[in-house]
């Protein structure tokens, strides 16, 4: 007998993704209440989709809050979303500090904003500075690595609740990753370190999330090297504790820490400086950092997933479900693959489909029904053949159909796909039940 239902929405904010979803028993005395990125390209058009929400009402708290990565185009609306709402779990890719300096100095103006770059230097340090320390209860930090094993599917292995993670002394670790900037890690939220071979649980309603990190670390791509037992930068030669200790008082210096006023016109060439002079060119740490998801039932259930295009009448609200022969009527073509695939902005290579499927598992991959089209369908994130390799999937793209997004390449290789898009004028929606 169906007992749970699921809701997601891609809103229609066109280039950038705000997904949300939720489970909901038919007497609705438990629930579970997510959201995948949350942002846009456009603010006015993000503003509207929030204003919506605000005057449907928002809910008082959300189970797991997602970012698969900083750009701007996928977080600028969740200072938003923390104004309203307490969230249980914020989950973040786990990135090398290296890393993170790099991309915030070489991605420009339309990559992350001064505000979202002390997010990434320290998470907890950007909640205090916002007053949101009290809005979240813990941070999970999904760390990527290769060579793992699938993760455990099914009744392979039970899997803890967030609350129950081993904690494995992932203060320690989080403060030799992240720059202190002056501050320490008293109080909440609390911080916690996941390997991405691990599931989240929904509570106890048999839904699962599985992420992926594909994050290469910098010893893997060959700019640090070990001497001795100590770790040095391979271009400047300086010990690595020395490196980091030059680049936070770069950052301190620049005011990146602190009031956003008070940041130099120049700061992101600064800071970059500050980074080529110990590991060479930033081209040579190119990554693919983008936290995928995958949410769904963890057991095989017989029953249909319905996704519908449509416009603000069920992107008004940020959860809840409607009758589903109102979705019906709306359906391109049903599936029972009830597995949804979120990308953020991946570069989605064959070989990096390869690396996912692995990842998850035979038991899960065939049963993916739809995919995001990573970057809003742009032809850099994109390899031609990819349609077929995760076929019969169903695809979605957050996109405004604007400046080759999605771009005509990836339509191609679309075209004998079923296809859906969440741009600023209409959203997509799926629900099934189980």
């Amino acid at each position: 007998m169906t007992s749970l239902i699921v809701t997601q929405r891609f809103h229609p904010v066109g280039n950038g993704t705000f997904k949300s979803g939720s489970i909901t028993g038919w007497n609705a005395t438990e629930t579970f209440n997510w959201v995948y990125d949350c942002g846009s390209t456009s603010m006015s058009t993000l503003n509207r989709v929030l204003g919506e929400i605000t005057r449907y009402g928002w809910p008082e708290s959300i189970n797991m809050l997602v970012l698969s990565h900083f750009d701007n185009d996928h977080v600028n609306g969740v200072e938003e979303i923390l104004r309203n709402c307490r969230v249980k779990t914020l989950v973040l890719p786990y990135s090398e500090w290296a890393q993170t300096v790099r991309e915030i100095s070489v991605m420009g103006k339309k990559g992350t904003s001064p505000s979202t770059s002390l997010m990434q230097l320290n998470p907890v340090k950007w909640l205090t500075s916002k007053n949101f320390d009290d809005r979240v209860e813990e941070i999970v930090l999904i760390e990527g690595g290769a060579g793992t094993s699938p993760v455990p599917y099914g009744d392979d292995e039970p899997e803890p609740e967030p609350s129950n993670f081993q904690q494995e002394d992932d203060i320690r670790r989080f403060s030799q990753n992240y720059f202190s900037l002056g501050s320490t890690m008293s109080g909440v939220p609390r911080v916690r370190i996941l390997r991405h071979d691990r599931s989240i649980q929904a509570l106890n309603m048999g839904f699962e999330f599985v992420f992926y990190n594909a994050e290469k670390d910098f010893a893997t791509l060959g700019l640090i090297i070990q001497r001795n037992g100590k770790l040095y930068a391979r271009h400047s030669g300086s010990l690595l504790s020395d490196v980091k200790r030059d680049i936070q008082n770069t950052i301190m210096n620049i005011n990146l820490h602190q009031h956003l006023s008070k940041i130099p016109p120049d700061w992101r060439k600064t800071l970059k400086e500050c980074y080529e002079r110990h590991f060479g060119h930033s081209g040579r740490a190119k990554n693919n950092i983008s936290l995928c998801m995958y949410a769904a039932p963890m057991r095989e259930t017989s029953c249909q997933f319905h996704v519908s295009e449509h416009a603000n009448r069920f992107s008004s609200r940020l959860f809840g479900w409607t009758r589903l022969n109102t979705i019906m009527r709306k359906t391109k073509e049903p599936t029972d693959r009830l597995a949804t695939l979120c990308t953020g902005d991946i570069h989605l290579t064959s070989s990096v489909i390869s690396d996912i499927q692995n990842h998850l598992g035979t038991g899960r991959w065939k049963r993916i029904g739809l995919v995001q089209v990573p970057h809003h369908g742009s032809q850099h994130s994109w390899e031609l053949g990819n349609a077929s390799l995760l076929a019969p999937a169903q695809f979605l793209h957050c996109a405004s159909g604007t400046k080759h997004h999605p771009h005509p390449q990836v339509q191609g290789d679309l075209s004998s796909s079923v296809v859906h898009t969440a741009d600023r004028k209409q959203g997509v929606y799926v629900q099934y039940e189980y």
